[in-house]
């Protein structure tokens, strides 16, 4: 795994990014959250390790006022916004009875929180025929490897005219919304995981809402 120090430009364009563990349905398993946030966390605890300073107390951080940098990624065709942090890459190859699938994942490190965009490869029309089925198989895995956070909303939603869904898992420590897009052969996932008790609800609707299609 790569981590980048806190973004300084405007625009980051990647061409190549990295995968996300896996989604459900023709994508299986899901958990993409985990693995990443716990190579980054042990790289800051090595980073800790090493330091010879002392550490800063503890700070509430408004992410909503933190420098956001546009990330555009041209091999696939898209392009969101992402608040300033850590930028993590990961990559892996998921596993599925129907054939392997990539998956890609950017994420960013703000304190105290994580905004992710993940996103399959292409696959064959077969596998996403019923877009409806793909998307409720993805939020069932995703809420299934939660096991303990609870679902307290879940809806509908469209995106350019392809389908989506959007839905948010909570317990009394940590909050996380997805948002599910499926946009012709591939799916899209954004999410934002963040402590209960510092919600920004500014800044995910700025993350979501940021997130365009480009040619």
């Amino acid at each position: 795994m790569k981590i980048y120090p806190w973004l300084s430009i405007p625009v980051l364009t990647l061409s190549c990014l990295a995968v996300v563990p896996a989604i459900a349905g023709p994508f299986d398993r899901p958990d993409f959250f985990e693995r990443g946030r716990r190579e980054f966390e042990e790289e800051i605890r090595r980073f800790d390790q090493q330091s010879e300073t002392n550490t800063s107390p503890s700070l509430t951080v408004d992410e909503a006022a933190l420098p956001w940098s546009r990330v555009v990624v041209n091999s696939v065709g898209f392009t969101a916004m992402l608040p300033s942090g850590a930028l993590t890459n990961e990559v892996e190859v998921v596993e599925s009875p129907n054939g392997d699938i990539n998956f890609d994942i950017i994420a960013s490190h703000p304190p105290s929180s994580r905004y992710v965009i993940a996103y399959s490869e292409e696959v064959t029309p077969e596998r996403v025929a019923n877009s409806q089925e793909v998307l409720e198989k993805s939020r069932d895995y995703i809420i299934e490897n939660k096991i303990d956070l609870n679902k307290v909303a879940d809806d509908d939603i469209t995106f350019d005219k392809h389908p989506g869904r959007e839905f948010k898992l909570q317990n009394k420590d940590e909050t996380i919304i997805y948002r599910l897009l499926l946009v012709e052969q591939r799916l899209y996932i954004l999410a934002v995981s963040q402590h209960s008790d510092a919600i920004s609800e500014k800044s995910v609707a700025t993350f979501f809402d940021s997130f365009e299609l480009i040619d």
